[in-house]
């Protein structure tokens, strides 16, 4: 992703970085974490010391030691939400591009995805399957493909006028190889955009649903301790909201803001051409395919 960054833009090599840093923080948890998370390990709302670095909450827990399995957690969620929409704008954005039969119902479907609102519709769907990290996960994967959707369609029904895809069809390729050889390649410039966008959407919508009550109580989240430190009626009263709340709130903000940069970097690539066939066989086919396609128009009247 890193290569599709223009060279030029420090704020795409800046939110690249974070990104990175973040990404190799949560992976290491489990060995830079000084406590176990769930357990406590000290008094309740003790001031950061050299012990406890982020100082406890209001039952003795090490926040250092939460903030880092929370920042696991929702890295997670991001990276398995990206995943499951990334995979299904694809399928549904090449299968409505190449099959047209297929375009009218998926479309139809994509439309009414993008006109129902986005965070009323996701309290409503995990409210009714139930608060869990799973079922987080499932809804906002399976609600947040439809936008990108329409724009590999797009990109394929560019593409299907090639000459190449003449060719391959007329050598006898299934529309499945067509779809896997061709389409895929030359809609990949679209993925890191993707991949950016839906992993800053489902990090701040995973925090936000955890700090309503939807997230998985039993899950450490970001979200789920801004959640845990809003509960205690006494948080404001003294100084304890410093190390209890800023710190997952500003690891939230710093991700999207990282994200955002990259995105807006990524903007300003050259996209890619599509992948033109590399077999011989392939190329000496295209005028024949051109032949074919010329002997199919009608002959004007004399």
């Amino acid at each position: 992703m890193a290569g599709n960054v223009a060279r030029g833009n420090r704020g795409a090599w800046a939110g690249a970085t974070i990104l990175v840093l973040m990404v190799v923080v949560a992976a290491l948890a489990p060995v830079l974490a000084p406590y176990d998370p769930r357990l406590a390990s000290g008094p309740p709302m003790a001031a950061p010391t050299r012990l406890h670095p982020l100082g406890t909450n209001d039952i003795g827990q090490d926040i250092l030691s939460q903030w880092l399995w929370g920042g696991r957690a929702s890295m997670l969620v991001g990276v398995l939400v990206t995943l499951l929409s990334t995979g299904l704008s694809w399928s549904v954005g090449i299968t409505a591009g190449l099959w047209r039969r297929t375009a009218a119902p998926l479309m139809a479907l994509t439309d009414l995805l993008l006109a129902l609102p986005g965070i009323p519709l996701y309290l409503l769907l995990v409210a009714m399957i139930g608060p869990s990290q799973g079922n987080v996960v499932l809804a906002l994967g399976l609600l947040s493909w439809p936008a990108f959707a329409r724009i590999v369609r797009a990109q394929v029904i560019a593409l299907r006028g090639e000459r190449y895809l003449e060719a391959a069809t007329a050598l006898g390729a299934s529309p499945l190889r067509v779809a896997l050889r061709h389409l895929l390649p030359g809609t990949l410039s679209l993925l890191p955009a993707k991949v950016v966008l839906t992993l800053r959407f489902a990090i701040f919508t995973e925090a936000t649903l955890a700090f309503l009550g939807l997230g998985d109580p039993a899950a450490n989240s970001w979200g789920t301790m801004l959640s845990w430190a809003f509960n205690d009626p006494l948080l404001f009263l003294g100084r304890a909201w410093v190390w209890w709340v800023l710190p997952p709130a500003l690891a939230i903000v710093l991700v999207v803001l990282a994200t955002t940069w990259l995105a807006v970097g990524l903007e300003h690539t050259p996209e890619r051409r599509p992948t033109r066939p590399r077999n011989a066989s392939a190329r000496a086919a295209l005028p024949q395919a051109a032949g074919q396609r010329a002997s199919l128009r009608p002959k004007p009247s004399r």
